[in-house]
């Protein structure tokens, strides 16, 4: 039996997701589809616009077997970093393929790997950002341009498998019509960006009934829909009360970034807004998306040695599955060395997953509901 892996976010569950689910159960039709998915934070630091619980059901209502969570101090990372954490969770759930989406399917991800393993970003050039650095990089040394994102995390995760000993088959395919970043829902089309999709529904400008399945239109009718604008309260605190020393030790801050971040918060005064903020800080060193993943550590107060206490010690929180993933579950356990958790008692809270704990309590201030203490995963 083929045991096939998909990282994801489903932010939201899409028709966009549900044509690639449908691609590998005709491609592997006696597959068990295991997904990796991000919790309540994104790997592009946003708060997802529906909780992991409502997304892990909707993955499993549309085919997939088996839903864990990628823990926050992988999610919220760069495409390397965050790959690496995903295939490592695969890897120890006996996962074998591995599907993705990309913009050139046609692109060979593993020898591209083979070529820029040594390859990171030149820091030399200090008014450039690492992920421009690296693009470079990478185009100078395959002669191919990765700047599109699905590409660029597709070589992520081919570089990872190579890490981890290549014990994954990489199964790239072609996106549908809409590109990652498009913001505008397609006339001719059913099959829109996820980035597209959020903003008509937080915008509440366009209906998205036609892009995403029924189960995903519920729940984005009956949910709270949920954004940086919801969270920036919180952060703004934080920001605003925490000493430079405290600052200093969030996870990702360096080069005396935290004196910028809240010199600006105070000189912009009580109305500013958080795209305000980031735009004020930004700089052709520190991207927009580099500066939403901080402002999600500082939100969530992840210190450094708590992000690298996760990275050395992995484990496996099971959101979701049917029969066919849980028996999957109960034949790769008698093999796994990662703790496995299906339920959060306080000693598991307070230890184990306690920067997950956390950031499912900051979530569920806005949601409304429960992230940890009595949740079960989702069975069918």
């Amino acid at each position: 039996m083929d045991i096939v892996g998909i990282v994801t976010e489903y932010n939201p569950l899409h028709n966009g997701h549900l044509y690639q689910i449908n691609e590998v159960k005709k491609r592997f039709p006696n597959a068990v589809i295991v997904v990796v998915m991000s919790g309540n934070f994104l790997e592009r630091g946003e708060p997802a616009i529906l909780d992991k619980w409502t997304r892990a059901k909707e993955a499993i209502l549309s085919g997939i077997n088996l839903v864990v969570e990628l823990p926050v101090a992988f999610c919220v990372q760069p495409a390397d970093f965050f790959a690496f954490g995903a295939l490592r969770i695969l890897k120890e759930l006996g996962v074998q393929k591995l599907v993705f989406g990309v913009e050139n399917a046609d692109y060979d991800f593993a020898e591209m790997a083979q070529l820029t393993k040594r390859v990171h970003g030149d820091f030399s050039i200090y008014n450039e950002s690492y992920a421009k650095a690296y693009q470079r990089a990478i185009t100078q040394k395959t002669g191919v341009d990765v700047s599109e994102p699905n590409n660029l995390l597709g070589l992520a995760y081919a570089k990872a498998n190579l890490k981890l000993g290549s014990f994954l088959e990489l199964i790239p395919i072609q996106r549908k019509s809409a590109e990652h970043h498009d913001r505008q829902l397609p006339v001719a089309s059913q099959i829109a960006s996820a980035s597209a999709i959020r903003s008509a529904v937080l915008t509440n400008k366009e209906l998205v009934i036609d892009f995403v399945p029924d189960l995903t239109g519920a729940d984005l009718r009956q949910s709270k829909k949920l954004s940086w604008v919801d969270f920036w309260p919180l952060l703004k605190y934080q920001v605003l009360t925490s000493k430079i020393e405290d600052l200093s030790e969030i996870y990702g801050i360096t080069e005396g970034l935290e004196f910028r971040l809240k010199d600006k918060l105070e000189r912009m005064g009580p109305t500013v807004t958080f795209a305000d903020w980031v735009s004020e800080v930004k700089s052709k060193r520190f991207t927009y998306t580099h500066l939403t993943r901080l402002a999600t550590m500082i939100l969530l107060q992840a210190k450094k040695e708590e992000v690298e206490q996760v990275e050395q010690n992995p484990y496996i929180r099971i959101l979701g599955f049917d029969s066919l993933g849980q028996k999957h579950l109960n034949m790769i356990k008698k093999k796994m060395t990662f703790p496995v958790v299906s339920r959060v008692s306080q000693e598991i809270a307070a230890n184990l997953l306690s920067l997950d704990y956390r950031a499912g309590l900051v979530y569920s201030q806005i949601s409304g509901q429960r992230q940890d203490f009595g949740q079960s995963p989702f069975q069918r």
